[in-house]
């Protein structure tokens, strides 16, 4: 069932992608960026079971971010790209912001659902501070590696494919261990987050065929 769920939201993702950038061309993929940053957000409390692995199911969704940021480096360049880091920066920091006001909201004694919500904010604070860092330092280097590798080699795929085993490590690894340190043993957060890793490739060499064949004509030009 949970691998069901994980295709159709790369389907979802990706068809969201392909219409916002069909329609508003520019804007779109910075508006995709900036709904999927606050899906990932939210999807970042979410551990599943795929293929008999733990995995966060929020690497779906920045893994869509990822793409949204490939195809507009690859089509208009990263001339304004300083400032898609910054919206969505901002926007994660509001988001959690408004998570934490949310559950700090006093709720009544009979309220169990607010109570509950609350808890589930005093184990994960650690996430909502660490995201909107971690997710800035990513694709900040995501771009530098990307149009370094571009230069170097012209295959798009291949470019993808390296720029997510290297940069993806600050993300899948290193984000785990930062935030789920006092929730799971380091031994599991480190197998979380390699899991995690070793799922998003896959997703990755499915992007990348994605955005091969929707920038193919850009990169013959």
């Amino acid at each position: 069932m949970e691998e069901i769920i994980l295709l159709t939201l790369m389907f979802l993702l990706l068809t969201t992608i392909y219409c916002f950038n069909k329609i508003y061309e520019k804007k779109g993929l910075i508006y995709s960026i900036v709904l999927l940053s606050i899906i990932s957000y939210i999807l970042s409390f979410k551990i599943t079971n795929i293929f008999h692995s733990n995995i966060n199911l929020g690497i779906v969704t920045i893994l869509g971010i990822f793409t949204a940021i490939y195809i507009y480096l690859i089509k208009y360049g990263k001339k304004e790209y300083k400032s898609i880091l910054n919206i969505t920066f901002i926007s994660n920091i509001i988001f959690g912001l408004l998570i934490i006001l949310l559950n700090y909201i006093i709720p009544s004694i009979t309220d169990n659902i607010s109570l509950d919500m609350k808890e589930v904010f005093i184990n994960n604070f650690k996430i909502i501070i660490s995201f909107p860092i971690i997710m800035y330092i990513s694709e900040l280097c995501i771009e530098k590696l990307f149009t370094l590798l571009k230069k170097i080699e012209t295959n798009v795929f291949l470019s993808v494919i390296l720029t997510y085993i290297i940069t993806s490590i600050i993300y899948t690894i290193i984000f785990y261990l930062i935030s789920y340190i006092n929730i799971l043993s380091i031994k599991e957060a480190l197998f979380l987050g390699v899991s995690t890793y070793i799922i998003g490739l896959i997703i990755t060499i499915i992007n990348a065929i994605f955005i091969y064949l929707l920038t193919k004509k850009k990169v013959k030009k």
